[in-house]
């Protein structure tokens, strides 16, 4: 007997075409979110060096996320430009410049404000539990936005400046590290801290008793259907009301 032939596949529809004009609008609208969100950023940024001592961090830290989804914008606005219809020629330079201008003046800003912030944090002298941790990963993350300055754009002297004062908030963020000791770890297995250092836990990992590992290897025995003695855990007894007390 011939079996029922199989259905064919349906394949997904096509990527609907982009219009230049609604390539056009759809990049205006990043660039404006964009400079939206660099006034954010300055204002975040005022907020944390209020007063460093007190919840300062955690208002750096706002800054820093709001920082890093700048970037993450700007790096999908420059795809849609990459990607732009060859329609919009005329506006991709033009447009292509602005995003720029919008990302050199974010990594100024950035920098610039970090410097400020952790020149002062630096001096704090009681800090926080977990600051250790916490400095960590805004380390990692300024490593991260270092990198923008290995750009031919930051090749000039405005550029080398910015590099010099990244370079000194890394060494801040290391002193307030080598100040505050790593949480203890907890748990069971080795852990990497934020500066790639492998911390041992406290207590050793678990390990089952040879004697408890044999006695759960071996199974139960069941009970004997010609055994005297009923097995309690199998015996049907009637219920009553005055039983559910």
């Amino acid at each position: 007997m011939i079996g029922r032939p199989s259905p064919p596949r349906r394949q997904a529809p096509p990527a609907p075409m982009v219009s230049a004009a609604q390539r056009q609008r759809e990049v205006a609208r990043m660039l404006m979110r964009l400079d939206d969100m660099l006034k954010k950023c300055a204002d975040l940024a005022a907020a944390a060096r209020e007063r460093v001592s007190v919840g300062g961090m955690g208002r750096y830290r706002k800054f820093s996320r709001k920082v890093r989804d700048f970037f993450s914008l700007a790096a999908v606005t420059q795809e849609r430009l990459d990607a732009a219809p060859s329609e919009m020629e005329e506006l991709i330079g033009p447009m292509t410049t602005a995003l720029e201008r919008l990302h050199a003046r974010m990594v100024i800003l950035f920098v610039e404000e970090s410097l400020g912030f952790f020149n002062t944090f630096a001096r704090v002298k009681a800090l926080p539990i977990g600051t250790h941790e916490t400095v960590g990963v805004e380390f990692r993350a300024l490593m991260e936005i270092r990198k923008f300055l290995d750009d031919p754009l930051y090749d000039g002297e405005r550029g080398q400046g910015l590099r010099k004062q990244t370079d000194r908030v890394a060494v801040l963020m290391r002193a307030v590290m080598d100040r505050c000791p790593p949480l203890p770890d907890f748990g069971d297995e080795p852990s990497i801290g934020p500066r790639g250092t492998v911390n041992k836990p406290l207590r050793p990992p678990r390990a089952t008793p040879p004697a408890a590992a044999g006695r759960a290897a071996e199974p139960r025995p069941l009970p004997q259907p010609n055994s005297q003695r009923p097995d309690p855990r199998l015996e049907v007894r009637q219920l009553s009301l005055d039983d559910e007390d």
